[in-house]
């Protein structure tokens, strides 16, 4: 088997792509904490590798296309379990603790 195959639960996981140096990617964490969302952060500022990943998802979604014309950077960037991506971690914790 191949190291690079993921475990069920990883790929069930809720991801999201920010900075900890970011303070809405804070928030996001401290909410998604307190409503007790599973998910994984993926901090595109302590690893190259991350940071590829992210803008291969911010280049090729139209849902960043104001930011980047905004000259922003689309963090936190949140892509759940059935690959959606959102920008809004409020809609995330409302749909998850609604769903309990």
């Amino acid at each position: 088997m191949s190291g690079s195959l993921k475990s069920e639960e990883e790929i069930s996981l809720i991801k999201v792509y920010g900075s900890k140096l970011c303070p809405d990617c804070r928030n996001t964490i401290v909410q998604f904490d307190e409503a007790g969302i599973n998910y994984k952060f993926f901090d595109i500022c302590t690893d190259l590798s991350l940071l590829k990943e992210f803008l291969s998802i911010r280049d090729h979604s139209t849902l960043f296309d104001q930011v980047k014309k905004n000259k922003g950077l689309g963090i936190p960037c949140i892509i759940l379990e059935d690959g959606t991506v959102t920008l809004n971690p409020e809609d995330v914790v409302k749909t998850k603790t609604v769903s309990r």
